[in-house]
């Protein structure tokens, strides 16, 4: 093959090896950078309020892997190992971010304010927008300040409810589906006005235009 030829061949095969390696990343990969953090996988960008910590994305990517081989043990543990017919499968919440006013090091911190954002495989219970705050009222009984009702954020649909459980303890839910996933949003905070303030955040969520 002549040199043109070759030229040519690799112009038309970089973008497909690219679209490739796109579809092929990880789910929790992303990186935040200058207090905005940006989803690779889901394409999203969150600004986080200034001067808040996030957990290093090493770490997180880290304490991720080590709640599937957990989860995934366990539930070889109690099914037997995998055979030709039978696979076990595990869904845990994938942490997309973490991220506290103070520094943070642990996928597991319980400092508030905080902000986390999961991304949860729809299986069982939880396969639409509504039904992890669904689930919460169920389970929890936290008194319910707001929602669940329906939001629109940067042109996506997510559904919104606010919780408050102790005196000092309030959350703000936002979640929206994409493909096989919810994407899910949990800002914490001591009191009701800073709750109101971080679910302000959410106005800096963008996605790729189209």
């Amino acid at each position: 093959m002549n040199t043109p030829w070759k030229r040519v061949l690799l112009c038309l095969l970089v973008p497909v090896f690219s679209a490739l390696a796109a579809a092929q990343s990880s789910i929790d990969a992303g990186q935040t950078t200058a207090n905005i953090f940006e989803s690779s996988y889901f394409h999203f960008r969150y600004d986080l309020p200034k001067g808040w910590f996030a957990l290093d994305d090493r770490v997180r990517l880290a304490d991720n892997k080590k709640r599937y081989k957990t989860q995934l043990a366990e539930a070889l543990k109690k099914n037997g190992p995998n055979t030709p017919t039978r696979k076990t499968e595990v869904f845990p919440q994938y942490d997309l971010l973490s991220a506290g006013r103070t520094k943070v090091t642990s996928s597991e911190m319980t400092q508030l304010p905080c902000v986390h954002v999961w991304a949860t495989r729809r299986v069982g219970m939880t396969k639409e927008a509504a039904d992890p705050a669904k689930l919460i009222t169920l389970a929890l009984k936290p008194k319910v300040l707001r929602g669940p009702e329906k939001v629109v954020l940067a042109g996506h649909e997510f559904v919104r409810a606010d919780f408050q459980f102790s005196p000092k303890s309030f959350l703000s839910k936002f979640t929206s589906v994409s493909g096989d996933y919810l994407i899910e949003f949990d800002l914490r905070a001591k009191n009701e006005k800073d709750l109101v303030g971080l679910a302000a955040t959410m106005q800096t969520l963008r996605f790729p235009e189209p």
